[in-house]
């Protein structure tokens, strides 16, 4: 497992990033939110993957504008970002809007594991392993 990976992401959306994720094996684009608690993913990508949601796992979303409403949550089995392997992570199940085209969302439960670098000029997000995680 690599100490540190550049990942070369794109701008969209008037300046955020968006990079590539791996999961179960097939690729993806989410967008970076460290303002998001956990890491979204979208019921069609559930449903191309075939990933099982149990509706008594729910959480919680209180969204900038509009009512608190309880979303599904799921267990991914692997997510790879950039070099890093992650196992077993838990992602809420959101219904984005088509005109983002976005998979998912990357939220702290991931990004709390790394030391993050930003470089909006080449559009390239940058993690460190923090020591201790795994």
């Amino acid at each position: 497992m690599p100490s540190a990976s550049r990942i070369r992401g794109r701008l969209a959306h008037g300046g955020v990033l968006l990079v590539p994720v791996r999961v179960e094996g097939q690729d993806f684009e989410f967008l970076l939110d460290t303002g998001a608690a956990y890491t979204a993913v979208s019921k069609d990508l559930i449903a191309l993957l075939d990933i099982p949601v149990d509706l008594q796992r729910t959480y919680a979303i209180a969204p900038a504008h509009g009512r608190v409403f309880q979303a599904p949550l799921v267990t991914i089995r692997e997510l790879w970002i950039g070099g890093f392997r992650l196992a077993a992570v838990t992602a809420i199940v959101l219904d984005f809007p088509p005109v983002l085209k976005i998979d998912g969302v990357i939220g702290m439960n991931i990004l709390r594991q790394f030391r993050m670098t930003f470089e909006p000029d080449t559009a390239t997000l940058i993690l460190r392993r923090m020591p201790g995680s795994s």
